[in-house]
């Protein structure tokens, strides 16, 4: 085993990216071109307004013509156009009212069953009948939103 020898090390390294140009720049663009430095950039800012407005505007690029082309595709079949959403009915009152039944009648049951003549477990059950109604008005009418 000590003789063997281990294999060579490899290096790894990003790949370089060729990019294809679509769009080169304009023979303007290139003449006024300055160097990509912090000097060409402080140059470049004290053009003055007049001066600026005399030079030629670079064209849209192809990109620009798709994306165009394509808004008016969408603007004509009509997936830009908004409505207004028809107003449905909201189901809150209903679930409020089948929750509060079916919870008064299940801790009614558990109170009846308890009866007075047992002071203790008919009083839990009574606080609890009222913990329920006010904890679920709370939570159906304070805290949730309508759906």
């Amino acid at each position: 085993m000590s003789n063997e020898q281990d294999p060579p090390r490899k290096f790894y390294q990003l790949k370089p990216k060729e990019f294809e140009v679509v769009n080169g720049p304009t023979d303007a663009a290139s003449a006024n071109s300055t160097p990509t430095h912090v000097r060409g950039h402080l140059e470049a800012a004290k053009i003055s307004p007049v001066a600026a407005s005399r030079q030629p505007v670079a064209a849209a690029n192809d990109i620009h013509a798709m994306l165009r082309v394509n808004h008016e595709r969408a603007n004509a079949a009509g997936v830009n156009d908004l409505q207004p959403k028809p107003k449905r009915r909201s189901r809150r009152k209903r679930d409020y009212w089948l929750v509060m039944v079916c919870g008064n009648t299940v801790l009614g049951v558990i109170a009846v069953r308890t009866g007075p003549g047992q002071p203790i477990p008919f009083t839990y059950a009574i606080a609890g009948l009222a913990m329920f109604n006010f904890g679920l008005w709370w939570v159906m009418w304070q805290v949730m939103d309508d759906y």
